[in-house]
């Protein structure tokens, strides 16, 4: 496939067109849900990036293979370390690449680097279709940014390296500036894709939080940044890991430009977090999933999901709202929005399975998530629907298995949905932007995977997205799935698309999102040196009744160690919905035992469900289906049968 042959794909979805709407906000009870959208055209194709390195030996990217001397770009899977982000102009895209193979005492043509690729066929004045802004910057210009993790995003960083931490590059207004990683990279009166933007005119400066309580030493481990529409404020992760047990919070804060800190690390100009605050409510038991009801002991409630952040996603377009991932029902990841202001979270996702990357579109209509709906391997666990997320207090990790999961190994089975701003509902699932016959090397090819994050277009009409393409340990070898070739440039594992979406009228140009405090009133501030906050314990150990929100009940119980840890949950359902759909019969348990010195889950189901849906979920009985705390299965079996379709855990190395 020539990479400048646009690929047209006519794909069906379902339903009609939203009126204009304002600044997002979630439909209120009785609201009319619109019909679904109808089905819309979209032409995908790829868009340039730098030629491959042959190998990232140093000096592999010659003259002959690259003639301009501009650099290349790895042929592995993390050729591509994240993004895309388009930029205000409309017509470039920033996308930060693995550079590899320059020549030996070049360490700035070499490892993770940002271009800005242009999406409208035209070419800088060198020729190329791609500029590199961060290649060249001079030592001197870069020498306090932050460096690249050790281990940044699969690729083990080399010891000494000059590496930077220059992920999910974002464009600040006006397009001098970008948050790229952990660093602020400015081009001062220039625009990062203008040609008089030359790495001598290049700064980059590094953001820290600052996490001791005085000041002093390097900041907070950050990732997943997300810069607000603003330009001012800033939103990530912060994750935590305690043996097999992680959490994460999502955080907020206020960027400040500091040009001489007299504390911290390091002691030069640099952006500083302030005014923090965590996107978690450990205070009020409305943003537990579950609770006993103070006024009926015995009583288990079951919440709506509130404060939905989970792995921050960013903002909608407007500003004011945080984009973030709950679990709403049993073995399913979505996402949802949350007001800031009051952290009620409106559910976009529903359909089967793990969502995750999302971006909304310019004027918050349209949501593009990259999701693994078009798959079957999550569904053994996940395609019974309207089961309460109580078992996934344990069994959750199964969803994140590396391999039992939404993905095996690096290989994600993500693609990218089109879903309007209603959500999944009915039968409308949205639409995959490139649907196809799946032929070898089309965009449509299952061996090539979308990869975090979308990008819209300034005007609405364009989602630009990456893939990658499996490669072994994930496939070949022992695996039944034999590792693909590719028919990309040098061989290249990655790619860079667009979908243009032609029957589109483009957005009016200049919706500027004016800088304004953001309060979190249900969140918690955050003071330099404090602890991250402690979510609202769940239901305390117990017998319990729980009533659906439409009918029927069941009888639920909770035990939990020395440690207020829960070590073990069942349920018995009768007759059991939440929303007067799905109705569930049947028992489920998870326990967490000590076997042979390792820790280990039991899980037994036996589920019924009637109403939109028929089937069963069961799991091999005496012993159940046993999982590793990480979701690995280690013993026995897991069947859900859906209106008469088996599914069963995907095949090692499928």
């Amino acid at each position: 496939m020539s990479r400048s042959a646009r690929i047209p794909l006519v794909l069906a979805s379902l339903g009609t067109a939203l009126a204009p709407l304002g600044a997002f906000s979630a439909p209120a009870a009785g609201t009319a849900v619109p019909a679904p959208p109808k089905p819309e055209r979209v032409e995908v194709s790829a868009l340039p990036l730098p030629p491959t390195a042959p190998s990232e030996t140093a000096g592999a990217c010659s003259k002959a293979v690259a003639p301009r001397g501009t650099g290349c770009m790895s042929a592995a899977d993390d050729g591509i370390v994240e993004g895309p982000a388009y930029m205000g102009d409309g017509r470039h895209v920033l996308l930060t690449v693995q550079f590899a193979g320059a020549p030996a005492g070049d360490p700035t043509h070499d490892g993770p680097q940002v271009i800005a690729i242009r999406t409208d066929g035209t070419v800088f004045s060198n020729g190329d279709g791609w500029k590199c802004i961060t290649c060249g910057v001079p030592a001197e210009a870069r020498r306090d940014a932050n460096p690249a993790g050790s281990n940044e995003h699969g690729r083990t960083v080399p010891a000494g390296s000059p590496w930077l931490s220059l992920d999910h590059p974002q464009p600040f207004p006006g397009g001098t500036r970008m948050i790229a990683g952990t660093n602020v990279v400015d081009c001062g009166p220039y625009g990062l894709a203008d040609e008089r933007c030359t790495p001598d005119r290049i700064r980059i400066y590094p953001i820290r939080w600052n996490t001791s309580a005085d000041g002093s030493g390097p900041g907070g481990s950050m990732r997943e940044l997300r810069l607000n529409p603003d330009g001012r404020h800033l939103m990530w992760s912060h994750m935590i890991a305690t043996g097999p047990d992680i959490d994460q919070h999502g955080l907020v804060g206020t960027l400040r430009f500091n040009p001489a800190p007299r504390r911290g690390l390091p002691l030069a100009p640099r952006y500083e977090l302030g005014d923090v605050q965590v996107l978690t409510n450990g205070r009020s038991p409305e943003f537990a999933a579950f609770r006993e009801d103070p006024k009926r002991p015995g009583v288990l409630i079951h919440n709506p999901v509130k404060g939905a952040i989970g792995e921050a996603r960013g903002w909608t377009r407007d500003g004011r709202n945080a984009v973030g991932m709950g679990i709403p029902e049993s073995g399913n990841v979505d996402m949802f929005i949350t007001d800031l202001q009051s952290g009620h979270s409106h559910r976009l996702t529903s359909a089967p399975g793990y969502a995750d990357p999302i971006l909304m579109s310019p004027d918050d209509k349209w949501l593009v998530v990259f999701d693994n709906r078009t798959v079957e391997r999550h569904m053994y666990y996940g395609a019974m629907q309207g089961i309460p997320p109580l078992t996934d207090e344990l069994t959750r990790m199964v969803m994140l298995s590396a391999r039992y999961g939404y993905r095996n190994g690096m290989r994600r089975f993500f693609q990218p949905i089109l879903i309007d701003r209603w959500g999944d509902r009915g039968t409308y699932r949205g639409q995959q932007l490139n649907a196809g016959n799946g032929a070898p090397g089309s965009a449509s090819d299952p061996d090539w995977n979308a990869r975090a994050d979308p990008a819209w277009s300034p005007d609405g009409t364009n989602v630009v997205y990456w893939q990658a393409q499996v490669i072994s340990p994930d496939c070949g070898g022992a695996n039944p799935l034999p590792c693909p070739a590719s028919s990309e440039p040098g061989g290249r594992r990655t790619r860079l698309m667009i979908a243009r979406l032609p029957d589109r009228t483009a957005l009016p140009p200049g919706r500027k999102v004016a800088p304004g405090a953001i309060a979190v009133p249900w969140g918690t501030p955050y003071r330099a040196g404090d602890p991250m906050p402690r979510r609202y314990p769940s239901a305390p150990a117990g017998r319990f009744t729980m009533d659906g929100w439409k009918g029927g009940k069941a009888e639920v119980e909770i035990r939990k160690t020395a440690s207020g840890r829960i070590s073990f949950v069942s349920a018995r359902y009768a007759g059991f919905t939440d929303d007067g759909a799905h109705v569930i019969d049947g028992t489920e348990s998870a326990e967490l035992v000590m076997k042979d010195g390792r820790a280990r889950i039991v899980w037994h189901s036996d589920l019924r469900a009637s109403g939109a849906q028929t089937g069963t979920k069961k799991t091999t009985e005496p012993g159940g289906f046993v999982i590793s705390p990480l979701g690995e299965p280690l013993d026995g079996d897991l069947v859900t049968t859906i209106d008469g379709k088996t599914y069963r855990k995907p095949a090692p190395g499928t």
